[in-house]
């Protein structure tokens, strides 16, 4: 039990470093070779790491904490 508690813990300590984000980015739609539309899609993200949202960021993403 004492085993299981600790692994509870460290789990709960992990996550609780991790914040969540919701990042939508706009997406060309191509018939072939020619874009014929636009759609946004959205994706629930959630890292420790800062870097990852700014290289999505960085590459068109419009990124929300959640």
């Amino acid at each position: 039990m004492k085993k299981l508690s600790l692994i509870f813990g460290l789990a709960v300590a992990m996550m609780s470093c991790s914040t969540c984000y919701e990042c939508s980015e706009e997406v060309i739609i191509y018939s072939g070779s020619t874009p014929t539309d636009t759609s946004i899609t959205t994706e629930e993200l959630c890292t420790a790491d800062a870097s990852v949202i700014t290289e999505r960021e960085a590459a068109g993403a419009d990124c929300k904490s959640i």
